[in-house]
């Protein structure tokens, strides 16, 4: 399978997922401002959501981009990524009907720390074909090891403190807005290589 051909892939279902998120808010039937009040947890989890998985997307272009071809390996922990990301929808739209209750937060930490897991892994499995740069590896490992504390911490809050899972949720989001400037960088430097080479 060619890379192009998995990044296509992967851009497709994280736009299906995206749009069924979205779906899950319904239009209030009363046409005023006010009846957009009892919406406001479900636009802000929403929003939580989308940004996640925009930071996936953005991350997850970076790795393809750097990869000359993809093995099973890569191939089958994307898919585990993408099944996981698959089922933010559904811990989104339970959040956002009770936004401060246990269950519904400990469900989209558990679902979001299983992506960061999955992604991990791909990127692991990623890293072993593209990159050789050991201070890089380091640096993203401590990030991403970072991201897999804040997801533990939304599932561990939900029950005794629901506001801290929302504080862990917007840390993550802060980590992963910006890609890596090493990774740009290291990028940037190969792609100049390989030009001079041809």
């Amino acid at each position: 399978m060619s890379k192009n051909r998995l990044e296509a892939f992967s851009d497709g279902v994280l736009a299906i997922i995206i749009t069924i998120t979205v779906l899950e808010i319904r239009a209030p039937e009363e046409a005023s401002f006010q009846a957009l009040k009892p919406l406001i947890p479900q636009l802000v989890i929403y929003l939580l959501s989308f940004f996640h998985m925009a930071i996936y997307w953005v991350n997850h272009h970076n790795i393809t981009h750097a990869l000359p071809s993809v093995n099973h390996k890569v191939i089958w922990t994307n898919m585990a990524w993408l099944f996981m990301t698959s089922l933010i929808p559904l811990a989104t739209a339970w959040v956002g009907k009770n936004p401060l209750a246990g269950p519904p937060l400990f469900l989209y930490g558990l679902v979001l720390l299983l992506s960061s897991v999955s992604f991990l892994l791909l990127q692991h499995f990623a890293w072993q074909i593209a990159y050789d740069s050991q201070d890089l590896k380091e640096n993203m490992g401590i990030k991403g090891c970072l991201t897999l504390a804040a997801n533990l911490g939304i599932a561990l809050s939900a029950f005794a403190w629901p506001i801290l899972s929302w504080v862990f949720m917007a840390l993550v989001m802060l980590m992963w807005f910006m890609p890596d400037q090493r990774a740009k960088e290291w990028r940037e430097k190969n792609e100049d290589q390989e030009q001079e080479k041809e």
